[in-house]
């Protein structure tokens, strides 16, 4: 299992759209930074459904005031972070 670490825009970057590519439904998704824009996408929900839940840096979803749906969206502190990246065998950052 690898954990996918995004921190770059959906709108500016092709980060998303490589990292999916390479994922496999029982990888886990990390939203951070810019990449918190993943959120407003229309087709974000067809497109991250299979990994969900799609973890996100609840601080980067304060400082850019998004809201998630929940059902597709999980909210973790750097500590969740951290649990996430020794569950996983492998972290890559996009």
């Amino acid at each position: 299992m690898i954990l996918h670490k995004l921190s770059a825009s959906p709108f500016t970057s092709t980060s998303l759209i490589d990292c999916l590519k390479r994922a496999v439904t029982t990888d886990k998704i990390l939203l951070t930074q810019d990449a918190i824009y993943t959120c407003q996408l229309k087709n974000a929900e067809d497109l991250l459904a299979p990994f969900a839940p799609i973890y996100c840096i609840n601080d980067d979803l304060i400082a850019r005031g998004i809201k998630l749906n929940q059902q597709l969206y999980q909210a973790v502190d750097y500590a969740h972070f951290v649990e996430l990246s020794l569950t996983c065998k492998q972290v890559i950052s996009w």
